[in-house]
């Protein structure tokens, strides 16, 4: 009889354990999916697979984890552990701002150009002040930037809530100190200044382009046409660029004037100054997936940076650029190589003064992992540069190929990815800026009040956002605004 009641005893304590274990994995499982994300990030080659499986069978599980990792760059609400496992290049920009160290954030002048000064309380995304712009580029820019951020909030997971803060962002092509902004100087610097997403990563209301994800498949169907062994060799063998000529860095305003000087009725270049007539049409005009048909694509800095640097990264063409001044929150996916690099046996690269093209963005001496090339900013080497490629198309696929595959293809460009980047932002932002008392117990107008009544605003001043929630108070109109 003790025999049988040891018998049962151990029998019973077997039975707990296994029920335990059960109910421990299973509700592990059920965290890791409540977001649509599966138990792991990573994607193996099935249990009992021979590692000499036939190509085709490997072809199958490939296509299999692509979609797998491409349904979870759509998910919008990713934990923070999950984001840094998806993309753990992504907040460099962040790290590096935080690593500046902390600093005393006041309240601006509402009236500055481009400003939009804001708190986020609860979650929730209230509107201080905006600037009293009245050019419709400028309302559209800053309406998309704060409906980006507010998608970003709305879809954090309630396990991970976002801190409390103050911010303030400008959608100027200067970043202003203390503020967020689309660019950052590629140098050491005492502003403390936060990339941001670019607008265009919510929509550029452009014939050419659109929304960012609209944008992007287009470019992920134009691409599929050169994937395959020899496929790449079928783009247009030319450089690409397009562009208007009057915006150009300070320190170099001739930049895009010197571009199309060299570019000039050359039989590699396909490079023109975009013509626009008085009814908006284009004769000579390209949408923005259609660069990534070139295998070399220029991109230019405008007044600091160009809003088109991200869609030319999606593309597997070789990226040319002079050494870049200003950094968006994509810029550090690039690693560009010095032409001067690529070309060490071509007699006509003259190597250039090393503070001519002295850049602080990390630079790799072989095309083996460069993604992108960096020529002389008078354009004097992008000649022998193209000439040079063509000669070598297997360098040049390399490159072309090595920026696609660390951007697109790795999903720093998705919905997924951006939320990720404004959450990470907002955390960074919140345990460096220490809000001042200027700011006083001003709340602010909720994004949804401020969003359904912006459009009947047209200019006043900047403090005036239609309506301002007072402590006690219901909303008030401060002024009468016409329609």
């Amino acid at each position: 009889m003790a025999a049988l009641s040891k018998s049962l005893f151990r029998a019973a304590i077997l039975s707990f354990v296994v029920i335990t274990l059960c109910a421990i994995g299973f509700f592990s499982r059920e965290n890791n999916i409540q977001f649509g994300v599966p138990d792991s990030l990573s994607f193996r080659i099935p249990f009992g697979s021979d590692l000499h499986t036939d190509s085709s069978t490997l072809t199958s599980h490939s296509q299999d984890s692509q979609d797998a990792q491409k349904g979870i760059r759509e998910i919008l609400s990713l934990t923070e552990h999950q984001c840094i496992t998806l993309f753990p290049d992504l907040t460099k920009p962040i790290d590096d701002a935080v690593r500046r160290g902390r600093f005393r954030f006041e309240k601006s002048d509402p009236d500055y150009k481009g400003l939009v000064q804001g708190r986020i309380k609860d979650g929730m995304l209230y509107i201080i002040s905006v600037a009293p712009d009245t050019t419709t580029q400028i309302l559209q820019q800053r309406t998309a930037v704060l409906h980006s951020l507010y998608r970003a909030l709305l879809t954090t997971p309630t396990s991970q809530p976002l801190p409390n803060t103050h911010f303030a962002f400008t959608i100027n092509d200067n970043p202003k100190n203390n503020s967020l902004s689309f660019a950052t100087p590629n140098k050491p610097s005492s502003y403390n200044t936060f990339p941001i997403p670019h607008y265009s990563f919510w929509s550029w209301p452009s014939p050419w382009v659109g929304s960012m994800d609209s944008a992007l498949l287009k470019i992920d169907e134009v691409e599929k046409q050169y994937e395959g062994e020899s496929k790449w060799e079928e783009k247009i063998d030319k450089v690409i660029w397009r562009g208007t000529p009057w915006f150009n860095p300070v320190g170099n305003p001739e930049l895009r004037k010197n571009l199309l000087k060299v570019g000039k009725d050359k039989e590699w270049a396909d490079i023109s100054a975009l013509k626009i007539g008085i009814d908006g049409k284009t004769d000579n005009g390209l949408r923005i997936e259609e660069f990534c048909r070139y295998k070399y694509v220029v991109y230019t800095e405008g007044v600091t940076y160009s809003g088109r640097l991200a869609y030319h990264q999606a593309c597997a063409s070789v990226l040319l650029t002079p050494p870049l001044t200003y950094l968006t929150h994509t810029s550090h996916l690039i690693h560009p190589i010095y032409a001067h690099d690529l070309l060490p046996f071509n007699p006509d690269a003259e190597k250039p003064p090393i503070n001519q093209l002295k850049s602080l963005l990390p630079t790799v001496s072989s095309p083996h992992f460069a993604n992108a090339i960096y020529v002389q900013k008078d354009w004097s080497d992008l000649e022998s540069v193209i000439l040079f490629l063509q000669r070598n198309p297997e360098i040049a696929e390399r490159i072309a190929r090595n920026q696609r595959d660390a951007v697109a293809k790795a999903g720093y460009l998705s919905p997924a990815a951006e939320t990720c980047y404004w959450r990470s932002l907002i955390r960074g932002w919140a345990g460096v800026a220490e809000t001042d008392e200027s700011w006083g117990e001003e709340e602010g107008v909720r994004f949804e009040t401020w969003m359904v009544t912006e459009g009947l605003r047209q200019g006043g001043r900047g403090g005036a956002v239609l309506g301002k929630i007072e402590k006690d108070r219901p909303v008030e109109l401060k002024e009468e605004v016409s329609a």
